[in-house]
C-alpha cells in the first residue's frame, strides 16, 4: 500500500512539472553576423542588422545563402525583439562570431552596444569585433563571390584558419570588454570593409574608453601588431645600395620596461629573427642588419609617439606601469598626468638567418 501511494505522488507530482521550451533546429534562425549603425535620429538612434545563415543542401564557391534583415529602434534590445516578427523561426545567437559597430557608431559612443552584448547570456565572449565601413549594414549585404558557407569569410579572416596578415589586428569580445573597463588599456578594433569581391582588413581604429579617436594606416597597423602582439610574419622594407630590400620577420620577442622618474620613459626592446625576401646579389648580412635595427627603431617610436599624442594607450604602458611599482590609484592620477609627455626608447635587434635560395 505504501509503495502503490508512493507512486501515486509521483504521478501527481510529473503533472505539475512544465514542459521542455528547447525548439528544433529546423524551427531555429541561426544568427551568423550582427551589425549595429549609428543613425543619428532622436527617436531611433540604432540600426540593427542581421545575417541569418540558410541551410543548403550544396556546399561551393559562391553557394552561400542568407537572409538579411534589419530594424531602426530606439535600444539595441528593441530592435532585436522587432525583428523577431519579420521572420517565421526563433531566432539563435548562439553561432553567432561577427559583430560589427558602424563607422558612425565608433564616433559616437559604444556604451550601449557593449552593454547589451554583455548581458545576453547566449553571446560567445570568443566572438570577433570590428568596426565596418562604411556601415555594418552594407557590409552584411555584401557576399563574397568565393564564401561556401554564410559567415565563414569572417572566421576565416579573423580567426587565422584561412589568410594570415600582419595587417590583421583579431580583437576579441571578451578583450574588448577588459579594454573597455580596465585602467591603463585601452581598445581597438580593426576595421574592415568589402571591395566588391572579398573582404578587406589593412587598418586598425584605436578608441579611448568612449569613442574612436585616431585610425592607423596600413604600415602603422603592421608596426603595431608586431611590436604590441610580438606577431611574426610581418615585413620590414628598407632601400639598400640603392635597390629595395625586404625582411620576413620568421620569430618576435619583446620586452617592456618603464622607469619611474618625474618622467617615466619606457623602453621596448624588440629581438626580431628572418630571412631576406628580396634585396640584390651579394649583399653583406653585417651591413643590413644595423640598417634594418635603425629602420624599426625609427618608425616604432613615431608610431609611439603618434598614439601617445592621440591620448590612447592601446599598448597598455599605463596598466605595466601599475603592475610594475604596485600602483595605488595616487600613482594612477600621476600617469595620467605624466602620459603626455611620456618618452620612449626603441632598441631592435635583427638576426638574420639566410638570405633564401639565392646567396
Amino acid at each position: 500500500m505504501k509503495t502503490f501511494l508512493t507512486c501515486i505522488s509521483l504521478l501527481l507530482i510529473c503533472t505539475c512539472l512544465g514542459g521542455c521550451s528547447f525548439k528544433d533546429i529546423d524551427k531555429r534562425f541561426f544568427v551568423v553576423a550582427m551589425g549595429v549603425d549609428w543613425t543619428g535620429k532622436e527617436d531611433k538612434p540604432y540600426l540593427v542588422t542581421l545575417r541569418l545563415a540558410i541551410p543548403a543542401s550544396k556546399v561551393g564557391e559562391g553557394l552561400a545563402e542568407s537572409q538579411i534583415e534589419y530594424q531602426e529602434a530606439k535600444s539595441i534590445a528593441e530592435a532585436v525583439r522587432n525583428l523577431k516578427a519579420h521572420v517565421d523561426k526563433e531566432l539563435d545567437f548562439g553561432h553567432c562570431r561577427m559583430f560589427l559597430f558602424g563607422a558612425s557608431l565608433t564616433k559616437e559612443s559604444l556604451e550601449e552596444p557593449l552593454n547589451w552584448l554583455s548581458r545576453r547570456r547566449d553571446i560567445q565572449l570568443i566572438s570577433y569585433t570590428a568596426v565596418a565601413e562604411p556601415n555594418a549594414r552594407k557590409l552584411l549585404e555584401s557576399n563574397p563571390t568565393t564564401e561556401r558557407l554564410s559567415g565563414n569569410s569572417f572566421f576565416l579572416t579573423f580567426g587565422k584558419e584561412g589568410t594570415v596578415s600582419p595587417y590583421t589586428v583579431t580583437e576579441l569580445l571578451f578583450d574588448t570588454f577588459r579594454r573597455f573597463k580596465e585602467k591603463g588599456l585601452d581598445p581597438y578594433f580593426p576595421i574592415i570593409r568589402f571591395d566588391g569581391d572579398s573582404y578587406v582588413v589593412e587598418h586598425l581604429a584605436l578608441l579611448n574608453k568612449t569613442k574612436q579617436s585616431i585610425v592607423l594606416n596600413p604600415q602603422e597597423t603592421q608596426l603595431y601588431n608586431m611590436s604590441a602582439n610580438a606577431f611574426s610574419k610581418s615585413g620590414i622594407t628598407i632601400t639598400y645600395n640603392g635597390e629595395p630590400l625586404s625582411f620576413y620577420v620568421a620569430r618576435v620577442k619583446k620586452h617592456i620596461s618603464i622607469s619611474k622618474e618625474a618622467t617615466p620613459v619606457v623602453k621596448l626592446k624588440l629581438n626580431l629573427t628572418g630571412i631576406i625576401e628580396q634585396g640584390t646579389l651579394g649583399l653583406d648580412i653585417h651591413k643590413v642588419q644595423p640598417q634594418l635595427e635603425q629602420q624599426v627603431n625609427q618608425s616604432v617610436e613615431a608610431l609611439l609617439y603618434k598614439i601617445r599624442d592621440a591620448e590612447v594607450d592601446p599598448y597598455g604602458f599605463g596598466l605595466h606601469y601599475l603592475g610594475q611599482y604596485f600602483g595605488k590609484e595616487k600613482d594612477w592620477e600621476y600617469w595620467q598626468s605624466v602620459y603626455p609627455e611620456l618618452k620612449f626608447e626603441v632598441e631592435t635587434h635583427v638576426k638574420i638567418e639566410s638570405t633564401g635560395l639565392v646567396h
